[in-house]
């Protein structure tokens, strides 16, 4: 196989996991909640009236009776149904959260590989060598695509229950129809009307179409306000941690002008390196409250800002690593030894790469209907450029686009730079 064909095999993978819309999925299964809740409030109302009407005497009030209870059992079975499928389309949205990730991750190695190709050797055993790598990331990618082909295969809710017998001319009741695999979000509402659901509904704002993100986020993001609940990017009443994302696979916070991570359920920073949290937690866990979702839930502290007011590159080595997390290095920094250099590098490339797919990942939901989101300043240029990073040299050769602008428009004010997470 030549190296075109093995990068057009990976290519045609990757572009088949970023199809699917995992935003939708997941709005989708907030609509069948929603009928499951209303399925289960009309039951208790109509068993409540039954009982009402047995209770009374009169010709026919024994039958209406017998005939609300009839209502409310198919009302519950309906909505025990309903809830089973937003369960499965719960778990499709994540799986296919957590399948888009993993697969801007692979594009990501891909490109190195193909820029390294480009700077190193063009021997015929280097090429050779590149299309072994290519074929190893295509394996990687079709495992991916396995796996979430296999949890769309489990979307299937079973029987619909009976309809009531009913002695109208319409005849018995249409039961609803169990979703398929082939289709797992056209059983419910469609796409469209589901994304329509979450954003007016209940929890939600006005529709998608019509809002914007007009809120400026601390870390240059700008994000829109109100309620997404299907939606992974924080919105302005999370203070200074608004347009930040949630990981897919691990629940960190992930920062998408820097890559840095927050771990909400310890309240402690991430490791760029190992990944593991580091830190004090108290010196966090007195003053941040309040981000939700679960145990543990941290609040936004004040003088969030991109280190040196230009994402990662604002810093010297370790001293720039350090203002990420407050003043303090990451373990695998501080203890590196004669090493420290080579780990700054792999810890300034794994914020890049974090920042990156953070950043892509939010875009795509927004553009599912999502909450609006548009980049940081510094990464406006990757996103628009789709796998360029944000390193100096990446900045230096980017051409403006729409995402772009002069760079003076966006030059931070007089002591941003020195205001961090946890000061």
């Amino acid at each position: 196989m030549s190296i075109a064909s093995a990068r057009a095999q990976f290519q045609q993978v990757i572009e088949t996991i970023l199809s699917a819309q995992e935003y939708r999925i997941r709005t989708a299964s907030g609509a069948w909640l929603t009928l499951a809740g209303a399925g289960e409030q009309e039951s208790a109302a109509l068993t409540a009236t039954a009982r009402g009407a047995a209770a009374e005497t009169g010709v026919g009030l024994r039958e209406l009776s017998e005939r609300l209870v009839e209502m409310s059992d198919f009302t519950a079975n309906t909505a025990a149904l309903a809830q089973q499928v937003s369960a499965q389309l719960q778990r499709a949205g994540d799986r296919t959260a957590q399948a888009v990730q993993a697969a801007l991750q692979l594009q990501q190695r891909f490109n190195e590989l193909v820029a390294q190709q480009r700077r190193g050797s063009t021997s015929a055993h280097a090429a050779q060598a590149l299309e072994g790598e290519i074929m190893a990331l295509t394996a990687e990618a079709q495992q991916v695509l396995t796996g979430l082909d296999q949890e769309y295969a489990n979307i299937v809710a079973g029987e619909a229950p009976p309809a009531p017998r009913s002695g109208g001319p319409g005849g018995p009741a249409a039961a609803p129809t169990a979703p398929t695999a082939a289709t797992p979000t056209a059983a419910g509402p469609s796409a469209a009307s589901a994304a329509s659901a979450a954003a007016s509904g209940p929890a939600g704002t006005a529709s998608a179409s019509a809002a914007a993100a007009d809120q400026q986020a601390p870390n240059g993001a700008a994000v829109g306000a109100g309620e997404y609940p299907a939606s992974s990017v924080l919105g302005p009443e999370q203070g200074d941690f608004a347009g930040w994302t949630r990981d897919p696979n691990t629940g960190y916070l992930v920062d998408p002008a820097t890559g840095r991570e927050f771990d909400p359920a310890s309240g402690r920073w991430i490791d760029p390196v190992t990944g593991k949290p580091f830190g004090d937690v108290t010196e966090y866990a007195t003053r941040l409250s309040g981000l939700g979702g679960g145990a543990g839930g941290i609040a936004s502290p004040s003088g969030l800002a991109m280190v040196g007011g230009g994402g990662i590159g604002g810093g010297t080595g370790s001293t720039g690593l350090a203002g990420l997390y407050g003043g303090v290095l990451p373990p695998s920094i501080a203890g590196a030894g004669a090493i420290g250099g080579q780990m700054v590098g792999q810890a300034m490339t794994n914020l890049n790469n974090r920042a990156h797919v953070a950043t892509q990942l939010a875009m795509r939901e927004a553009a599912q209907g999502g909450r609006p989101f548009m980049p940081p300043p510094a990464m406006a240029g990757a996103a628009a450029g789709g796998a360029q990073g944000r390193g100096t040299q990446g900045q230096q050769n980017r051409r403006f686009t729409d995402l772009t602008e002069d760079p003076d428009v966006w030059a931070p004010r007089p002591g941003a730079a020195r205001g961090v997470l946890g000061d």
